[in-house]
Parts: C-alpha cells; structure tokens; sequence
C-alpha cells in the first residue's frame, strides 16, 4: 500500500500518509512503534507475522525481546478499547496478525484482489488479473509484493501488457511479500509445491510460465519435472547456477557474493542494488523510492541476506535436458547481474529452446524498454496455441 492510501478496518481508519487514527469517528494517539507495529498488520491483511520477523522489522539496529511486542500488541488494543482484542489476535507461539478484513481506497487505480493459496501449514498470496484464453504465470525474482508492484507506473504498465494477452496469475514466493514466512530456509520442493498450489486455487489445470532472475531456477524444474502442467516456459535474465566453477564461469565468485552479502546488510532500507539490475532507473528519484520501499515490504533484512545466500545454491545445470516443452529464453546483452552467455548457456542445454538476446543492460523486466520482453513474450504465446 502506497503512502497515501487510507485503510478501514474494525471500525478504524489509518491514514498511511499523515499517520493520523481513527476509531469510530475519535483521534486515537499511538506510540511511534505502536503505530508501526499497527501498519505492519495492516499492510499484511491478516498474514500471520512471526514474533523473529516483527523484531527484526520493528528494531532493525538493536536488540528487542518478545515483551517489546507484547507491550505493543497491548498498547494497540487499549488504544481501540474494547474491539483492540479482534483487531490484533495473537496466536500462540507463534505471531501476531489482524483479525479483521481491510478495506483499501486511493486516488491510484486499485490493484487486484489478494486471495490465499494453501500450501502445507503455508498460506501463498496470490492475484490475477486479465481474461486471456492463455494462462500465464508470473515467477518473480529474488524478493516481490503483490501489492505494491501497482504502485509503481512501470510495474503496472507490464503487468498490464502480459494481462492483455493472457490471464495473468501473480503471486509472492512463500518467505516474501504477502505470503506466509515459514520456519527455515524454503526448499525447491515446497517453491514447486507452492506453484501447483496456486494454480489448483486458481482453477488453472495448465499455463505458460514466465520467469525472471532467481525465480527461473525454480520455473525450470518445475518444467522438468512437472510437463503435464507447463504449456511453455518464458524466462529472462535467468542463470542456471549462482556461483562460479571452472564449467560455469560467468557466475559471480563466492568473494563477489560475498561482497553483494555485504551491501545488503549495509543498505538494506536504501535502493540497493539498483545501478546493477536497472543501470537506466539508477538515476530517477522516484523508481529509487519506490524500490527501495519495496524491498522493506517484501522482506526483512535478516530475511533478504538469508534468501540470496540460498539462491547462491541455485544450480539446475542437471535438470535443463529434462525440460520437454517449448521454451524461450530472453536475455538483455549488457545485462549487468547475469551474463549473456549464461543465456546462451541455458538455451543450448534445453531441447528445442529459442534464444532471443534483446538490447539494453537491465536486468529487471520492466525497467528498460519492456516492450520488448511484452512482444516476445505475446508472440511466444500464439505460439503455443499454434496462432
């Protein structure tokens, strides 16, 4: 949600922008961290949010215990008297989430509703969005929100062109954005397990997949080892291993990862990584603000460090010959965060893929001119249903 949303639940209204509450036409004052701890659960529309996660979040730079959050969660109720306790439920061991539905309004246009997939114990937000006869499933990258991707012009222009010629199914990675944060590091299984989940929910039997950067490890294998369920296979800026070996010698050394480790851990709140990934945004105020507030929504620190040490341990090298249906692989030449040649790597190694190498240095799909990647990918669908 973006800065200037206002959000109704419970009988309360929050004004994300001026910071002003109301509880059944009152002014409610809450605390600074209060009020926070209130904006998180408001923003997560009853996900659940683990007590590690909300510490993290709340106190970045120092040490809280547990009886911070309980001395917040009460501070909230007390605030909205006698509804405080529906408001925010606290679950057991666990975490805390709220209780009731929100109501969004702004003057932007509205996103599309978050609906819940159940994946195991894991709920997976998810969306969708246009009437093609074409399913199409969006694998974002690293990190993602459902919602605020409709905060940014550029996000929702290409999102929008991929509805246009499909039905478009979005979603956020378990561990990211909307979606449940589980115990541990997600495996590769539950990530596929996730997909079929969503798809299920969604009432989609079979459907194309599009694929961006660390999400392509993951859309690959779930080609191979699930045909029946992918009609084609999109990807761009993907690699098939994150870490540099004698027989895959584009990837970034262990001291180059490292030192991306590092950065994160320094700028993470801040825009980071931008001039590596979108070189051609690197400079526009407003992409750097709206990026950098979409990596804190999309991820904690702790978890944002934790999820790119794993995607490190991406490598699905074994897995590309297994890959059967019809696949494209589109990659920018300059590409600064994956290298072309890790492309053309991954097109040779699948059975019938099509390379297309598209000019430009970013790495994001939107950023750049995106309608490339809209026109390869509308042409690449009427491929598959023979148009």
């Amino acid at each position: 949600m973006s800065p200037g949303v206002i959000c109704r639940f419970g009988g309360a209204v929050l004004d994300l922008q001026s910071g002003r509450l109301t509880f059944e036409g009152r002014d409610v004052a809450l605390r600074p961290k209060a009020f926070e701890f209130l904006r998180l659960l408001v923003e997560g529309r009853g996900r659940l949010f683990s007590k590690d996660e909300l510490l993290v979040a709340l106190w970045p730079t120092r040490f809280a215990s547990e009886d911070s959050l309980v001395q917040l969660a009460a501070s909230v109720r007390s605030a909205l008297g006698p509804a405080g306790a529906s408001i925010v439920e606290t679950q057991p061991k666990r975490g805390y989430r709220l209780g009731v539905p929100v109501e969004a309004g702004s003057g932007a246009p509205r996103a599309p509703d978050v609906r819940y997939a159940v994946s195991g114990e894991v709920r997976i937000a998810w969306q969708s969005v246009g009437e093609g006869q074409d399913d199409l499933i969006y694998v974002p990258g690293w990190v993602s929100h459902l919602e605020y991707n409709w905060e940014s012009p550029l996000v929702a222009r290409f999102l929008n062109g991929l509805a246009a010629h499909s039905r478009l199914i979005l979603f956020d990675k378990r561990g990211t954005g909307l979606s449940d944060r589980a115990a541990g590091l997600p495996t590769v299984e539950q990530r596929m397990d996730d997909v079929r989940a969503v798809m299920d929910a969604a009432g989609s039997k079979r459907a194309a997949i599009l694929a961006m950067s660390e999400g392509g490890g993951m859309a690959m294998a779930f080609a191979a080892r699930f045909p029946e369920r992918v009609s084609g296979l999109a990807l761009f800026g993907v690699f098939a291993k994150r870490e540099w070996s004698p027989d895959y010698p584009w990837a970034p050394t262990r001291d180059e990862r490292q030192g991306y480790y590092d950065k994160l851990e320094q700028g993470w709140g801040g825009p980071v990584g931008i001039e590596a990934i979108a070189p051609s945004l690197a400079n526009d105020e407003d992409f750097r603000a709206w990026w950098a507030v979409y990596q804190r929504r999309s991820a904690s620190p702790a978890a944002a460090i934790a999820l790119a040490r794993m995607n490190t341990l991406v490598d699905v090298r074994h897995l590309l010959a297994d890959i059967r249906t019809p696949t494209l692989v589109m990659h920018r030449e300059g590409d600064r965060d994956a290298k072309v040649d890790e492309a053309a790597y991954i097109a040779s190694h699948i059975p019938g893929a099509q390379l297309v190498v598209l000019p430009g240095e970013d790495h994001l799909t939107y950023a750049g001119n995106q309608d490339d990647v809209l026109n390869a990918t509308r042409d690449f669908l009427k491929t598959l249903r023979g148009g």
